[in-house]
């Protein structure tokens, strides 16, 4: 049998495995493989000896967990790694994310283990929601959290529009569409606040945003770049395209996670979780 080809591992975008699932990686990591739930009955292992791992993309909203993990730090010594951290604030769509002071603390803490030039910030997803009888938007804590995020040696900030799907209107919230004045408005706000605080802006899977604000870049959130950049052994190879869905930017990767690993955040807003 041949050998499998070195990749790059993405942990995950169908769960939280950093804060939910960090004992069951940390496990397979040392075993050297993982098995995962495909769906319809299927299943596929995936070596993660190091040999076939180019490099670990982690996505979280609260890694306090997973870096203190024993074996975090020999992962880390002997992996390459990125970390995309989603912070956002809004308590009426994330009923049991941390406390944004608590996840601001754990920011500081996973730049200061890895280097903030590994620590990529989500904020996304910008929505619009009924709330006490009228529609309103999260996008105004963007500028809350910017300074912390400046203050923390992050440059990148992905973020996007939500884009709703049928299993949303079976949840407790009410979502609408943004019209394009109103992506453009918040937009450039964003934009603006950004440059100020020397962080460039990605856009994710909302091509129409980069002609309503000039300056927005198409996101790329599995990025050959990033990744090129911040390869500390020299394993890095060149990587096609390869999005998963429409508009998305990403180079390939293997995801490790499942959705049958329902994530207990419970966002409102999440099209991860399949209820």
């Amino acid at each position: 049998m041949n050998a499998p080809l070195p990749q790059y591992i993405s942990a995950s975008r169908r769960t939280d495995i950093p804060r939910f699932f960090g004992n069951e990686f940390f496990t397979a990591w040392q075993n050297g493989e993982i098995t995962c739930d495909g769906g319809y009955g299927r299943s596929y292992t995936v070596s993660l000896r190091r040999e076939n791992v180019l490099g670990y993309v982690f996505w979280s909203k609260d890694f306090s967990r997973f870096i203190e993990h024993s074996e975090f730090g020999n992962l880390i010594a002997g992996n390459n790694a990125i970390f995309h951290f989603t912070i956002n604030d809004c308590t009426d769509l994330e009923p049991n994310v941390p406390p944004l002071s608590q996840r601001l603390a754990t920011l500081g803490r996973l730049c200061d283990r890895v280097g903030p030039q590994r620590v990529l910030w989500r904020f996304d997803p910008i929505c619009k929601y009924r709330h006490n009888g009228r529609f309103v938007s999260n996008f105004e804590s963007f500028f809350e959290i910017l300074p912390h995020i400046k203050a923390a040696g992050v440059t990148r900030c992905y973020f996007s529009f939500m884009t709703k799907y049928v299993k949303h209107g079976k949840r407790n919230a009410e979502f609408g569409n943004f019209d394009e004045s109103e992506k453009s408005d918040i937009s450039c706000h964003m934009l603006g606040a950004a440059k100020n605080a020397g962080l460039t802006l990605y856009n994710c899977c909302n091509p129409e945003t980069l002609n309503l604000a000039p300056g927005i870049l198409q996101a790329h959130c599995i990025d050959e770049e990033v990744l090129r950049e911040t390869d500390r052994f020299g394993v890095h190879q060149s990587l096609s395209q390869k999005p998963t869905r429409e508009s998305c930017g990403c180079y390939e990767s293997r995801d490790i996670g499942s959705y049958v690993q329902t994530c207990p955040h419970g966002c409102l807003y999440c099209y991860a979780n399949p209820r």
